[in-house]
């Protein structure tokens, strides 16, 4: 029997950690950018926007704040140092921060499926039908430690051939991707093509006491002034 991909329906709500203005900005790159393993975002699209969003608020914190980890060469430093993160001027989750960004809910309206890209029988499908862009790039064979590693030019190149897929009559198969966060898969996370309907159910402000956002420093060890 042909392998297919697994294809999942978006939930009924989603969330992401954002900047005042725009609200829900999709993020965009070019084709020289794409072509960088170290710039844009994991499933960017060429040409195309993609909405990032995850299942739960401490999903959407994890993902927003993942760069203010620090890193063992920090800690070393603060350790070396005697100091504290503010003494060492490390950067942290700051009111300033906290001030320009809310938490933003939001929903898809008649969405086609998702593609489960963590799905074993998903990537023996893209193996077999995107074939071109893992040989493009050295890859033999689709798995887990592929679809979460550090080329980003596998996973954009992933992302772009499952946007551009049509049926017979030339109409797009999917809407969007559904993926874990590297950092935790505790974190379940949904990229979401244009062409999607997606609307704000609503928003609030983010204070130093947010539960998610206490838990997710805690377990990440993100400073939190």
């Amino acid at each position: 029997m042909p392998a297919r991909p697994i294809l999942i329906d978006p939930p009924a709500r989603m969330v992401r950690v954002e900047r005042l203005e725009p609200a829900l900005r999709y993020s965009r790159i070019t084709a020289e950018t794409a072509g960088l393993d170290r710039s844009g975002n994991r499933f960017d699209v060429p040409g195309a926007g993609v909405l990032y969003a995850a299942s739960t608020e401490q999903g959407a914190f994890a993902e927003t704040t993942a760069h203010f980890r620090r890193s063992a060469s920090v800690l070393e430093r603060m350790a070396k140092a005697g100091a504290t993160v503010d003494e060492l001027q490390i950067p942290s989750v700051d009111a300033s921060w906290r001030a320009t960004r809310v938490v933003r809910s939001l929903c898809t309206r008649e969405a086609l499926p998702f593609v489960d890209i963590e799905a074993a029988q998903t990537h023996t499908y893209l193996t077999e039908h995107a074939r071109s862009v893992l040989l493009s790039l050295g890859v033999p064979v689709l798995d887990v430690p592929a679809v979460s590693g550090h080329s980003r030019r596998l996973t954009r190149g992933l992302a772009t051939w499952i946007y551009q897929a049509r049926d017979d009559a030339g109409e797009p198969l999917y809407g969007g991707i559904r993926y874990l966060s590297k950092l935790s898969n505790e974190y379940e996370c949904w990229a979401i093509f244009d062409g999607t309907t997606v609307e704000a159910l609503g928003e609030r402000r983010i204070t130093i006491d947010d539960p998610d956002l206490v838990a997710v420093t805690a377990r990440h060890g993100i400073p939190l002034t």
